[in-house]
């Protein structure tokens, strides 16, 4: 074990072993707020310098190299809400032009006096009020000189109302047209990577125009074999307005035959509420093209959030 991964190891258990003391600004809508399959929840949401399909989510950049593959989650993120993730990645050709697109879908219930923008504690106490958040992305990218530089499209909302016979009525129709750019480089026999994300400007129909705050997302990732096992280190910093969120995450291989393996996971990250332990757990399995994981979050009273991942190559 050399002393980059000695080092990175350390920094995350210090990492796990602090909890969060203030909340996150809101950063509306609220399915932005949660991570996107049981992989990236597990190595607490630090993605952006990630390979799967996923990573359309968090840096189109990193699409170049990664498995061609499709992925499907399904998530309990509170006993509020339930999640749906699907997403994809194709090689294209020349420049190593690689392709991917994304759907999240999160229903919920809330509170008719919860504060809108809503941060994703509400989803641990069902409400009279019913409500979607939604994401649709189409990304791609491309090699320049040893970069690998991605662009993707995203139309986001948040639509939440109460039953027509509620004391406390609420109506929320919020959406937006963004976009995210990302670019990524073999550096030091890993990946540094970039993204600014949520660029753009929300446009509503109602008389409040909600903004989705910018964020600048900087991080790397490295893998290396140890013995029988193959490690995976991920770390990142999640920068916006009056908002700085390092996080990371390890992950370690068994694979007993060719195509065959065992993965466990942990991941720590600063929250962006309050009642969000810092800390996530996973596991996978995958048997030849097939892959399935599972995570586990923690929040305080005892509650937790799960995520199932199936994905096929």
């Amino acid at each position: 074990m050399n002393r980059r991964f000695l080092g990175l190891s350390v920094s995350l258990v210090c990492l796990t072993a602090s909890r969060a003391f203030a909340q996150a600004p809101p950063a509306p809508p609220l399915v932005l707020t949660l991570p996107s399959s049981a992989r990236t929840s597990a190595l607490g949401n630090a993605w952006v310098a990630g390979r799967d399909a996923e990573v359309v989510f968090y840096n189109p950049a990193q699409l170049i190299g990664g498995r061609q593959e499709f992925g499907a989650t399904v998530s309990r993120p509170g006993r509020a809400g339930t999640g749906m993730s699907l997403a994809s990645a194709y090689a294209g050709g020349r420049y190593s032009l690689t392709f991917g697109w994304g759907v999240r879908l999160l229903a919920f219930d809330v509170g008719a006096a919860a504060p809108y923008p809503y941060a994703s504690d509400v989803l641990l106490t069902r409400g009279d009020a019913g409500g979607n958040s939604g994401l649709l992305t189409f990304g791609g990218a491309f090699v320049f000189k040893n970069f690998r530089i991605g662009g993707a499209g995203k139309y986001v909302f948040d639509h939440v109302a109460t039953p027509p016979a509620a004391l406390v009525p609420v109506s929320i129709d919020q959406r937006a047209w963004l976009a995210d750019v990302g670019v990524a480089r073999t550096v030091f026999g890993g990946t540094a990577a970039f993204a600014a994300q949520n660029l753009g400007r929300t446009t509503a129909k109602t008389t409040s125009t909600l903004i989705t705050p910018r964020q600048f997302v900087a991080g790397y990732s490295w893998s290396r074999p140890a013995g029988p096992l193959d490690f995976s280190l991920y770390g990142q910093v999640t920068m916006r307005k009056d908002w700085i969120a390092p996080a990371g995450g390890v992950e370690a291989t068994y694979s007993w035959i060719e195509g065959y393996s065992f993965t466990l996971r942990a991941g720590a990250m600063r929250p962006d509420t309050t009642s969000e332990m810092p800390i996530a757990l996973g596991a996978g399995f995958t048997a030849d093209r097939l892959t399935l994981e599972f995570a586990l979050r923690f929040f305080d009273g005892g509650q937790t959030g799960s995520m199932v991942t199936v994905r096929w190559r």
